[in-house]
């Protein structure tokens, strides 16, 4: 079994991918960052929004998609009289 370290320097399919990956996360990171700046959120909550998805990108980004628009999305469902 080789050492992983020589399995990706051989591969050049590796590193590709790991550098498509990347790319994918810092495309959805800046869209999000932009999203957040563009909300009509306090400075505070944008702040921290952005060093969360800056500090930590992918789980950041997740974070984000899954808990800061609750509010935004309980608003637009209308309950059934």
């Amino acid at each position: 079994m080789a050492p992983i370290a020589s399995l990706h320097l051989s591969d050049p399919n590796a590193l590709l991918s790991g550098s498509l990956l990347g790319l994918i996360v810092l495309i959805l990171d800046l869209i999000a960052i932009v999203q957040v700046l563009n909300s009509e959120r306090p400075v505070l909550s944008k702040l921290l929004w952005c060093l969360l998805i800056f500090l930590f990108p992918f789980v950041g980004i997740v974070f984000y998609y899954l808990f800061a628009e609750q509010e935004r999305r309980r608003l637009r469902y209308v309950s059934i009289p």
